[in-house]
């Protein structure tokens, strides 16, 4: 029964380099797209940050289009055309928050760093 268990339930180990598989953290190597160097990393916060500014800016312009379709249809009901108006005045405020943030970000990095893109951009290097 024990000889059962163990075909159907074999144990996983991580995969060691050269050393060989001790257990220690410094032996495991990362599975497969996970980057190993923290050089590697940069590209993917990048990416990042540009995938969330392209989803806000694609919201932004789907409540405009909402509160446009809300004031065509709304047909003078003061309800509906006040809901529409809360609709564009929120995409316009998030739109405003979105570039203050971009400009916050370019002054802050700037000071700290002298480069308007650091932040956004991070150049990221390994300390021996």
């Amino acid at each position: 029964m024990n000889n059962i268990l163990n075909f159907l339930i074999s144990p996983v180990f991580a995969q060691g380099r050269s050393r060989g598989n001790t257990g220690f953290v410094g032996d495991i190597v990362p599975p497969t797209g996970i980057p190993a160097d923290i050089v590697q990393t940069t590209p993917f916060l990048s990416t990042i940050i540009r995938f969330l500014i392209i989803i806000a800016g694609l919201f932004t312009l789907w409540q405009f289009l909402l509160g446009g379709l809300g004031m065509i249809t709304a047909g003078g009901d003061k309800g509906k055309v006040a809901e529409a108006q809360n609709k564009i005045t929120g995409a316009i405020t998030g739109l405003i928050i979105i570039t203050a943030s971009f400009i916050i970000i370019g002054i802050v990095s700037q000071i700290l760093f002298q480069d308007y893109m650091y932040i956004l951009n991070p150049t990221l290097q390994v300390i021996p």
